[in-house]
């Protein structure tokens, strides 16, 4: 089969921009798939480096070269495939902070306040730009967490607080502390995994996202919480999102923000659990993607949520919509500790509220994620 270099790209929010790497020569990142046990010695011939290699694929390391090695790297016979590393972008606007516990309108539409269970002993990874380390409405639920993202040539994998606050928004509406400050979460006892793939920029290689789904997958998550998306079907990323999901874990993704564009990859993936964004008055946001891969709708307009710096902020998107889908998923596995993700993920199907359409749909999938049912 005749190889081929795909040019991919990813977005969080409703921007993406493919990078490469600087240097003299110019330098760029790629994943490089082998017939069988990666050989790193390719690369240093190439006059490249090793980003990363994965449990979850035995098979293909992340490398930066230089771009003038590219079709010397084809021609081995030991490389099957080359396609390109790519660069992602999030965005959001804050609000005032607000000091005194608000029960925000989303946790509320998908009654988590009314389930019997509080997600303890379950761990979500949120894959994203990390999570604020010292948040008073977090801090008690964060269990640990790894950085992915380079400072020049080094990833010191410390460096995981959040400098941007996407991704501590995300984990405020997962697993916000109920402790009568700020906001209160979905399943506020929930444990909280970080896995910082996005700089302060909110830019992010996917070779560092799978990276860090690889990390929540080997750190015992049961659910990773993906508010990011791909306009490209990419196979690295296809087959790293399923063996996770083989592996027993839920993914839960963003069907993204293209104002009725296609979803977006992962949520594409048959693997990965789609989710729409919805406003308070159970209509899809006017920003949401859809198409026949939506499988769940969530609160995801003017979502009040934890911010970095010890802060609060009101954001838009399907990458607000995703945790609170996230979230009732890990009630759903503390109150049915011996079911499989298959299993949860039917759950999650059966007890949603059915919004438009009677049945599935491409708009709301099987409904608004409802957290009462599950008790």
């Amino acid at each position: 089969m005749k190889k081929l270099i795909v040019i991919m790209m990813i977005s969080i929010l409703m921007l993406s921009a493919l990078a490469t790497a600087a240097g003299n020569p110019e330098k760029v990142r790629v994943f490089l798939e082998f017939k069988g046990k990666p050989d790193a010695g390719v690369v240093s011939q190439a006059g490249g480096r090793v980003l990363h290699s994965y449990a979850l694929l035995e098979n293909v390391l992340a490398v930066e070269v230089p771009a003038n090695s590219l079709q010397g790297l084809l021609q081995n016979s030991n490389v099957v495939n080359v396609e390109y590393d790519a660069e992602a972008h999030a965005s959001g606007k804050p609000a005032p902070s607000q000091p005194a516990q608000q029960l925000p309108w989303g946790v509320d539409k998908v009654d988590a306040e009314l389930s019997n269970n509080t997600g303890l002993g379950v761990t979500v990874c949120v894959v994203d730009t990390g999570i604020d380390k010292d948040h008073p409405d977090l801090q008690a639920n964060i269990v640990g967490g790894k950085n992915f993202v380079a400072k020049g040539a080094t990833i010191d994998s410390t460096k995981w607080d959040d400098d941007n606050g996407h991704g501590t928004h995300v984990a405020g509406t997962i697993a916000a502390v109920d402790n009568t400050i700020g906001v209160v979460g979905v399943a506020p006892s929930a444990s909280l995994l970080a896995a910082k793939v996005l700089n302060r920029q909110g830019s992010g290689y996917l070779s560092d996202v799978i990276a860090g789904i690889d990390y929540c997958v080997q750190s015992g998550a049961k659910v990773v919480s993906m508010s990011l998306g791909s306009s490209s079907d990419v196979q690295a990323f296809h087959n790293a999102v399923d063996a996770a999901y083989a592996d027993g874990v839920l993914l839960v993704a963003a069907a993204g923000n293209d104002y009725g564009g296609a979803v977006s990859y992962p949520a594409a993936y048959d693997s990965v659990v789609a989710v729409s964004a919805t406003d308070s008055n159970n209509n899809l946001a006017s920003f949401s993607n859809v198409g026949p891969e939506v499988e769940l709708a969530a609160p995801g307009v003017s979502i009040l949520s934890t911010y970095k710096d010890g802060g609060y902020a009101t954001l838009s998107g399907t990458s607000m919509a995703t945790p609170h889908v996230s979230g009732v998923a890990a009630l759903a596995i503390q109150a049915n500790p011996l079911m499989s993700n298959v299993e949860v993920r039917a759950l999650l199907q059966n007890t949603a509220d059915d919004l438009g359409a009677v049945g599935k749909d491409n708009l709301f999938g099987y409904g608004l994620v409802d957290a009462e049912l599950l008790n």
